[in-house]
C-alpha cells in the first residue's frame, strides 16, 4: 500500500501525491481518502469493472453505494427533475454530510443505480475528497471503508486489519473522530424522505424542509 501522509484533510494535495492517485484511479484501483466524515473508498463511478472490485471488498452486492462530486454546482448540472425545493435544499446544506438521492442521465456503473433508477451523490465539506474527481476528470464513488456488517474504519491500523495489503493506495490524515456519517435523503418522493440520520440531524432538515 502507497500511504500519503496529509496533516489534515482541509489541505491541499502535493503534485507528486496528485499524479499517484491519478495513476491509482486511472487504473481501475480502489483508493482510501478522508472525507468530512469517514474515510471512504473511491474508484472511477464511471466504471462497471472498477465498481465490481471495490464491490468485492466490501463483500456487498446488493446495495448501490453514492459517488462523490466536486461541488454542488456540479450536482445540480447532472441530477434530473430536480424540485425548487431540492434544489435549495442542496445549495444550502452542501458541501457538507448529506447525500442526496436523485436521477441523473450521467454514464455511471450499473451497479450504482437503484431498482428505483436513483443514486446517491456527495460533495463532502472537506477539501481532499473533493479535489480527487478532478484528478481523475470524473466522479468517483464514496462508502465507508470497511466489509459490509463491520464498523468503519477511522485510522490505518483498522484499514490494515480489515484488507491488509489488498488496497493500492491510502491518504493518510491519522485517526478520524467518531461519526455519524452523512444523512441521506430521497429528494424523488413528495414529501422527501430522510433515509439514514447522520451527521446533519432529522430535526435541521425538517425545519428546512417546512
Amino acid at each position: 500500500m502507497i500511504l500519503l501522509k496529509q496533516k489534515s484533510s482541509s489541505g491541499n494535495l502535493s503534485k507528486a501525491y496528485e499524479r499517484q492517485i491519478q495513476q491509482v484511479l486511472m487504473d481501475g484501483e480502489v483508493i482510501v481518502y478522508p472525507t468530512d466524515t469517514l474515510y471512504g473508498f473511491g474508484v472511477d463511478a464511471y466504471s462497471e469493472k472498477a465498481v465490481e472490485r471495490l464491490y468485492h471488498l466490501k463483500a456487498r452486492k446488493d446495495l448501490p453505494v453514492s459517488v462523490l462530486l466536486e461541488s454542488a454546482d456540479q450536482l445540480l448540472s447532472q441530477a434530473v427533475d430536480l424540485s425548487d425545493q431540492a434544489q435549495d435544499l442542496i445549495r444550502t446544506f452542501l458541501p457538507g454530510a448529506l447525500t442526496v438521492i436523485c436521477r441523473s442521465q450521467q454514464p455511471y456503473a450499473k451497479q450504482l443505480i437503484s431498482t428505483q433508477g436513483t443514486i446517491g451523490f456527495r460533495v463532502p465539506g472537506d477539501l481532499i475528497s473533493c479535489q480527487l474527481p478532478r484528478l481523475l476528470g470524473r466522479p468517483i464513488t464514496t462508502t465507508s471503508v470497511n466489509p459490509a456488517g463491520l464498523p468503519a474504519a477511522t485510522m490505518l491500523t483498522e484499514v490494515q486489519q480489515y484488507f491488509g495489503e489488498q488496497l493500492p493506495l491510502m491518504i493518510d490524515v491519522g485517526p478520524l473522530e467518531y461519526s455519524k456519517g452523512s444523512t441521506v435523503v430521497d429528494v424523488t418522493t413528495h414529501p422527501f424522505k430522510i433515509l439514514r440520520e447522520g451527521e446533519i440531524s432529522r430535526q435541521v432538515l425538517q425545519d428546512f424542509l417546512n
